[in-house]
């Protein structure tokens, strides 16, 4: 009951105006509690009380919201109602074609439209935005020493229901509880520490960077310091970024072992022997069966190729649509339809067949098919895009362009695109740099109206 306390509460300060307090709820749900207010002490999925959130609060601006619409940023509505409009084309695919049963379809495609939360944040007000930005912050400082202690002392600091394993490169446990804005506030107090106004963002930078490390994730940390690193050039401050180089190999100085196990790796799955196993028929031969000595990014790839060769053999609505919208929970109808060789095993020692938590586009492309895939993956490029055009006449775009660029890096090794709660802070920063560009909010800090306007008539 405590999960629909929360729900119940804030939708009540959405309904009395109290945005930024309803909001801080709302993200919470979307980000998985933070990693620590889980599901399971919420009592409900924390996606499930974010999908109740956002049906009601687009029901109660219908009634309540009395303010002067604003068209201003049609491209990404379009975009956004374009995949809302065939996401609804697939369920009826998954009830017709595949005979799943409403329930299934509803349990499998809830998730699928948290992307409607946009239609309601686009009327944040800027003081909600900065608040947030700035809680969020001293929340992700929080859980980071205590995910950096968990790692590294093994100690259970925070939620955590999945079983511990040992990392087989550098012996330390491997936790997957990382904090979920952690990539954000790096970025952020490396390169624009200024707009958080907070005298804590030196030490956070440090705190950031040790709980990156502490992920144990190659692609995650080699992606995202050199997101970083090329924020640095694209400032044009040669100087800062051999400070940052010089500090950077001080500070990882203690942690230099640890990264070397992790990259140079064990049992011939280092990077370069994975990236090797891409080129030389290893994504074909783990597709078929054959485990032995592939890595975790050949498994990945693997993990598609295996599901895009089905489909090639199938109805070509299934390649348009997907393998229907299912959760992998419904395990009798699952495992009754589908026999992939590649998937992580459930806590009922089933191989999970939709869904798998290593590679974004596997997950797109079992829920929508190449078509829907297409459409939402150019949501997310049209976010990079904007942020690129604008980044340099507005902190927030340059860091919002920096922070996609890195979900969209990573995502090779993770849900990070597929996942809609991730793009929650991307359309927060959208909102915030679309709406300063417009004139909404023009007293924006640090904001040149002229310039700002000529970009963006030349970019239409």
């Amino acid at each position: 009951m405590f999960g629909f306390s929360l729900l119940g509460i804030s939708l009540f300060l959405y309904i009395i105006r109290q945005h930024k307090l309803s909001f801080f709820v709302f993200v919470t749900f979307m980000l998985n509690g933070w990693c620590v207010l889980t599901d399971t002490i919420l009592g409900y999925k924390n996606y499930d009380l974010a999908f109740i959130y956002i049906i009601s609060v687009l029901i109660i601006n219908i009634f309540l919201d009395k303010r002067k619409k604003r068209y201003i940023d049609m491209t990404i509505i379009t975009l956004i109602v374009l995949f809302i409009v065939f996401l609804f084309f697939v369920i009826r695919f998954s009830y017709n074609h595949y005979n799943f049963t409403p329930y299934q379809i509803l349990q499998g495609s809830r998730a699928s439209f948290l992307i409607l939360c946009y239609f309601f944040l686009r009327r944040m007000e800027k003081e909600t935005f900065i608040w947030l930005n700035k809680a969020f912050f001293y929340i992700t400082l929080v859980t980071s020493i205590l995910f950096i202690l968990e790692v590294f002392y093994n100690l259970p600091l925070l939620p955590y229901t999945m079983t511990v394993k040992v990392d087989d490169f550098t012996g330390i446990m491997r936790y997957y509880n990382s904090p979920p804005l952690l990539y954000w506030y790096l970025i952020v107090t490396i390169l624009y520490p200024s707009i958080l106004n907070s005298r804590l963002t030196t030490i956070g930078s440090f705190v950031f960077s040790v709980a990156l490390i502490a992920t144990l994730g190659r692609t995650q940390i080699g992606m995202t310091f050199g997101v970083i690193l090329l924020g640095l050039l694209l400032k044009g401050k040669a100087n800062t970024l051999l400070k940052v180089l010089i500090i950077s190999g001080i500070l990882s100085i203690p942690f230099m072992e640890i990264l070397n196990l992790r990259f140079e790796g064990k049992y011939g799955n280092d990077t370069e022997s994975e990236v090797k196993s891409i080129f030389s028929g290893g994504i074909a031969d783990m597709a078929n069966g054959d485990y032995t000595d592939e890595g975790t990014l050949t498994y990945r790839f693997a993990w598609i190729y295996e599901r895009m060769l089905y489909l090639s053999n199938r109805p070509f609505g299934e390649s348009v649509f997907g393998l229907g919208l299912i959760s992998d929970s419904q395990t009798e109808t699952v495992q009754a339809m589908y026999h992939f060789n590649l998937g992580l095993y459930n806590e009922d020692g089933f191989k999970q067949q939709m869904t798998t938590p290593d590679i974004s586009y596997g997950n797109l492309l079992s829920k929508y098919g190449y078509v829907g895939g297409f459409l939402y993956l150019f949501i997310w490029f049209y976010l990079l895009g904007f942020f690129f055009i604008h980044r340099k006449h507005l902190d927030y775009a340059f860091v919002g362009f920096l922070l996609v660029l890195d979900l969209i890096l990573i995502s090779i090794a993770g849900t990070s695109v597929s996942d809609q709660g991730n793009l929650i802070f991307p359309f927060m920063i959208f909102i915030y740099v679309n709406n300063t560009i417009k004139g909404v909010w023009k007293d924006e800090e640090g904001y040149d109206e002229e310039k700002t306007a000529m970009v963006y008539s030349n970019s239409q």
